[in-house]
């Protein structure tokens, strides 16, 4: 018994995940693997009445690489500009997000949003009761939440991966597979909120980046074909709905990208003419399917992810077109 009220009580003090107390930069102590979608929220309202945040990019993953300082080439300089991501992405995510800022009364200037076909499948990513940032949704889930870390802090292999972070020692190949490293994560501002990946930047100048090992992570996942059609559920179709009030109540300046992925999987005409019918053919770019960006691996880190230059090409064409 002791054992586990000597663990309870260091994980109220140690706060190894993050989720108890406050930070002003979440990814200051080490490279443990935070719920990215609970930093971005509460980054974000710690933030908020200091930097006036009124410009947002928000999406999963792979917006991450559509940088703030390329963005604002299209959007008022004085903007101030914030970038809400999480990993995985639902569409909930993307509706509670903007649900958030709207509910405190805060200015959403200009919205760029990351969509494609992963996110459209999802209506929430994990159980809300067990990993949505109790924030967003009006703190109705904080004690399962709290749980849900409490119980993972109990887990034996956590806490040995924990102190091997904690005290620099050598990492492995189990505590990878255990999702506890993130490598990027150093680089990291917590003003905007943005990750980079300088490292394998640095690879890919040098050339050596994509070598043998990295290229057989491209082989076998391309599939060209047309996505089955997603947006035909009540809830989702709802969400949308809310999201294009919001933007219409803030009269924001926004777009909306369907990303290129390396799979090169085509959305579905019906949710493409849905998405289009509903926030303006000339707002929302379709770069899904086959074309010159998923011909070529060099334009992805692996096949999930595409580099920081897709994204500016992205950005200058659809501000531009």
């Amino acid at each position: 018994m002791i054992p586990f009220v000597v663990l309870f009580c260091l994980y109220f003090i140690m706060d190894p995940f993050r989720v108890v107390w406050n930070y002003d930069n979440y990814y200051c102590n080490g490279e443990i693997a935070l719920n990215k979608n609970f930093v971005s929220t509460m980054n974000y309202l710690n933030k908020k009445d200091t930097y006036h945040y009124d410009s947002f990019i928000i999406g999963n993953s792979r917006s991450f690489y559509y940088r703030i300082d390329d963005w604002k080439k299209y959007i008022p300089a004085e903007s101030n500009c914030y970038h809400f991501s999480e990993y995985g992405g639902s569409v909930h995510g993307l509706r509670y997000k903007l649900r958030l800022i709207d509910s405190l009364n805060q200015k959403i200037n200009n919205a760029l949003i990351i969509l494609d076909c992963e996110i459209l499948d999802r209506i929430e990513l994990h159980a809300i009761e067990s990993m949505m940032p109790p924030a967003l949704i009006n703190n109705k889930n904080w004690l399962k939440f709290q749980q849900r870390y409490l119980f993972e802090w109990y887990n034996p292999q956590y806490i040995y991966f924990w102190i091997k972070l904690k005290y620099k020692w050598p990492h492995d190949v189990s505590m990878r597979s255990y999702e506890v490293i993130i490598d990027n994560l150093k680089y990291y501002n917590p003003i905007t909120n943005e990750e980079y990946n300088h490292h394998d930047d640095s690879l890919i100048v040098r050339g050596i980046f994509y070598n043998q090992k990295k290229l057989k992570g491209f082989e076998g996942v391309q599939h060209p074909s047309i996505s089955e059609e997603l947006l035909n559920d009540e809830e989702k179709i709802r969400s949308f709905i809310e999201i294009k009030d919001i933007l219409a109540k803030h009269r924001t300046n926004y777009k909306i990208v369907i990303s290129p992925l390396y799979n090169q999987i085509k959305i579905n005409p019906k949710d493409l003419e849905f998405l289009q019918t509903l926030f303006g053919s000339k707002n929302v770019y379709d770069f899904s399917g086959v074309n010159k960006y998923t011909s070529d691996y060099h334009n992805y880190y692996e096949s999930s992810h595409y580099r920081p230059e897709v994204a500016s090409e992205i950005m200058n064409y659809i501000y531009n077109h």
